[in-house]
């Protein structure tokens, strides 16, 4: 049987390419979906258990912004005055606390992508231990940088920022959050940076005494994060506190809109579609009424009739869900980044298994709507009788 489903797809290209097409974007955008969706899902799991800090105090007004550098790296600039990071530490439930100074680079030929200068103190520093591979976790000395996992350049490469040079000494591990498109710099390096940059860069950089950009916070007990966090809104004045729940639901609102206009344009391909590869079944069947009248007189029973259009149908399927699974995931694997920066969304390639579930459920759906498809032929032209079928049909 598969013999002459086989010789039946290959005798009319034309049409059982077009109808491979059909399924191949069908199944492209089942696929893209969930591949989305797992991709920013296990991305945040990632960045909000690697946080390392419980909790992010920002300036009031820079709120969106400071979102922005952590869920996408977009660069930004923004202070206020460091003795608030002695005013959360007095908060109840805190148990230390480091600061942060965000600082926009000027373009660098190291990255593709926007880089944001995160200027820490390493003594005090508890955040970014966790995104560093075990090996790379030694001291900044002078003039180090830890780079994120966008940033071109291996260990030891000079990279420089308005007008300073300094060493990559240890990379990130990948999250598909900002910190791929981040750089860690001591605090000491980021002011004699600044310092030069009048005389070295084209843009001169100017960073005030006695200001942070961001508190980081950890909790004495993880179960009291949101509590701490009121706390700390209503003893702090004009900060606001940025908690995972917070970052969850600034994403899930984002990645929700995304998914619904993929899960729409599926919808759409699929209602589109369907007809037309039911439309293309009927004529395909009805082409060969003579052919199946002959097999129907040489002994074919009215399963095997069924089973050949319908699998005519189905393996027509299976060869577009495949081509447009690959396809996609391909193009999603090469503009990843884009893709992320555009739907404004962290991203990462989920892993095997998820991966693997998905192309199984993509191909699941796109072989159930190529049956549905023929189920209508397969049982109106099995039915026919053979003598019917030959005097009516062509070859």
């Amino acid at each position: 049987m598969l013999g002459i489903i086989g010789k039946n797809i290959r005798h009319r290209p034309f049409r059982n390419g077009i109808l491979i097409l059909a399924f191949a974007f069908i199944a492209a955008s089942i696929f893209s979906g969930q591949y989305l969706l797992h991709g920013a899902s296990e991305s945040i799991e990632i960045g909000v258990s690697r946080m390392g800090a419980d909790l992010i105090v920002v300036p009031e007004r820079y709120r969106m912004e400071a979102m922005n550098i952590i869920l996408r790296g977009e660069p930004s600039t923004f202070f206020f005055d460091a003795s608030v990071m002695d005013q959360v530490a007095l908060v109840e439930g805190v148990e230390k606390v480091a600061p942060n100074l965000y600082i926009a680079s000027l373009d660098a030929s190291c990255c593709d992508v926007p880089v944001q200068l995160i200027a820490i103190e390493p003594e005090r520093d508890f955040t970014l231990k966790p995104w560093l591979a075990q090996s790379q976790n030694r001291p900044l000395e002078k003039d180090d940088i830890i780079v994120g996992s966008r940033i071109v350049g291996d260990i030891g490469t000079p990279l420089q920022f308005y007008g300073h040079t300094f060493n990559i000494a240890q990379r990130m591990e990948p999250a598909g959050m900002g910190v791929d498109c981040s750089i860690f710099m001591n605090f000491d390096d980021a002011f004699v940076m600044a310092d030069e940059s009048p005389e070295k860069a084209v843009q001169a950089l100017l960073l005030p005494e006695e200001k942070v950009s961001a508190v980081l916070v950890k909790v004495k007990d993880v179960r009291e994060t949101e509590t701490v966090a009121a706390r700390i809104e209503a003893s702090v004045p004009k900060v606001r506190v940025l908690t995972p729940s917070n970052l969850l639901g600034r994403i899930s609102s984002q990645l929700t809109s995304t998914t619904n206009f993929l899960d729409l344009a599926a919808f759409f391909a699929t209602l589109i579609s369907l007809p037309l590869i039911a439309l293309v079944s009927i004529m395909a069947a009805n082409e060969r009424r003579r052919e199946i009248g002959v097999l129907r007189a040489l002994g074919a029973t009215r399963g095997i009739i069924f089973r050949l259009i319908l699998g005519e149908s189905v393996i027509i399927a299976v060869i577009g869900a495949v081509i447009g699974v690959v396809f996609s995931w391909c193009v999603l694997i090469l503009f990843q980044n884009y893709i992320s920066v555009v739907v404004q969304i962290p991203l990462i390639m989920p892993n095997l298994t998820t991966l693997a579930w998905a192309a199984g459920t993509t191909l699941a759906l796109t072989i159930g709507i190529g049956g549905i498809a023929a189920l209508y032929p397969a049982i109106h032209y099995s039915r026919m009788e053979p003598y019917d079928a030959m005097r009516s049909g062509d070859l």
